[in-house]
């Protein structure tokens, strides 16, 4: 389905440079599955909700973003913005920091950014989920992202990331070079508006969303 895109990012030269660089980088460590096409909301700003179990999801999705031209502002953990490189990286192509002590002052940045219309991206569980913690698929959501989408009246499009752990498992330093590159999958669900003023109802709606989709056969 043909849609008009919402408004790119001022960061969208930065953002889709750097979408280039991080495809290739994926191309050497996983072979990748997506859908060539989504259906998103017509002209509008929407939130992009993914699941996170690997560092490698980062890569992931802006490799996908780039591939389908779309730009966003991602939350990324606030501590990450103080390293070196990697924090001065994520302030040019727009990213949030986002923490417990920056919550109020990342929330109401991402408001503002979809009330002029830019788009924007968070995984909801707020950390990597270790298999353990996930036996359905996905983590405990966190209700900061019914509190942005109530707020700034916008869709969330689900996506379902799987198979990263796979070449970023979760205490490694760095992702794993393997002869026989992993699969990753990545799918993307329906724009959903939120059901309810219930924000601990509205993120297990999206929660659930991502579930069913990372079960599709």
């Amino acid at each position: 389905m043909d849609q008009h895109k919402s408004k790119p990012i001022k960061q969208v030269r930065s953002f889709l440079r750097n979408g280039r660089a991080l495809s290739f980088l994926t191309s050497i460590f996983a072979k990748v599955e997506t859908q060539e096409q989504l259906i998103i909301p017509d002209g509008e700003p929407f939130i992009l909700a993914a699941n996170h179990r690997s560092f490698f999801d980062f890569i992931i999705a802006w490799k996908c973003l780039y591939e389908l031209g779309l730009t966003c502002h991602c939350l990324i953990r606030a501590d990450l913005f103080e390293k070196p490189v990697i924090g001065g990286w994520l302030k040019r192509n727009g990213c949030i920091p986002a923490s417990k002590a920056t919550r109020q002052e990342a929330e109401n940045l991402a408001v503002s950014l979809l009330s002029e219309g830019y788009s924007v991206a968070i995984m909801p569980e707020g950390r990597l989920v270790p298999e353990v913690d996930r036996p359905d698929g996905v983590g405990q959501g966190r209700p900061g992202i019914s509190r942005i989408a109530t707020a700034a009246n916008v869709s969330i499009l689900p996506i379902a990331i799987e198979g990263t752990d796979k070449v970023w498992p979760m205490g490694k330093a760095f992702p794993r070079l393997k002869f026989s590159r992993p699969t990753i999958t990545v799918k993307f669900g329906h724009p959903i508006k939120l059901p309810s003023n219930d924000d601990i109802i509205n993120v297990g709606v999206i929660m659930d969303e991502i579930k069913t989709l990372l079960n599709e056969g």
